[in-house]
């Protein structure tokens, strides 16, 4: 089975839904502590489940079913690979949301291409703790305001340094989401 190239994208009524009506209660409901409590939550469950993983099984890609924000070319990972992921993002999101929040222009493209994985290596899970610290120390150091300056999102709509914090928790939901759908099917 052939896969969508990277950056496909989501199906129009999931891309819909998510713009019309995911985004704005987003943007009305995170707080930067909301935020950032959702997300060590569900890296508490990634770290739970990824521990009672077998070490052998963490690098077998596995074909999943598509699930709500995940596009197509994403299905063929393994627990490592949506790690690696998680990873490229959170520095990726660490650099961006210092960005907006000096209030200056993010001038690099974000691609969906960009952010995917490529190493497959054994030791992901302590890469991912690692910038889970880094990530927790950034935002609780950082000024707590709304940047005026903004990033557009490849798929959605433009978003300032809050709604970029709440989107990385969002974003950590969906994964851990494949993380389990992964798991599911190691187990059959």
């Amino acid at each position: 089975m052939k896969l969508k190239e990277p950056g496909c994208g989501l199906p129009t009524l999931e891309k819909f839904f998510i713009i019309t009506f995911l985004v704005p209660s987003v943007k009305f409901v995170f707080t930067w502590e909301s935020s950032l409590k959702c997300f060590n939550k569900e890296v508490k469950k990634i770290e739970t489940i990824v521990r009672h993983i077998q070490k052998d099984n963490l690098q077998k890609r596995v074909l999943i079913d598509r699930i709500f924000g995940i596009e197509d070319n994403s299905r063929d990972f393994s627990v490592n690979m949506v790690l690696e992921h998680l990873v490229i993002v959170g520095n990726g999101m660490i650099d961006l949301i210092q960005t907006l929040s000096n209030e200056e222009e993010f001038t690099q493209e974000i691609t969906i291409a960009g952010v995917k994985p490529h190493a497959n290596s054994t030791d992901t899970l302590e890469v991912f703790l690692t910038l889970v610290e880094t990530y927790n120390a950034f935002i609780k150091s950082l000024p707590k305001r709304k940047s005026i300056m903004t990033k557009k999102h490849p798929w959605f709509v433009e978003f300032n340094n809050l709604e970029w914090s709440a989107f990385m928790f969002i974003h950590t939901w969906v994964h851990r989401r494949q993380i389990e759908s992964i798991r599911s099917i190691l187990k059959a």
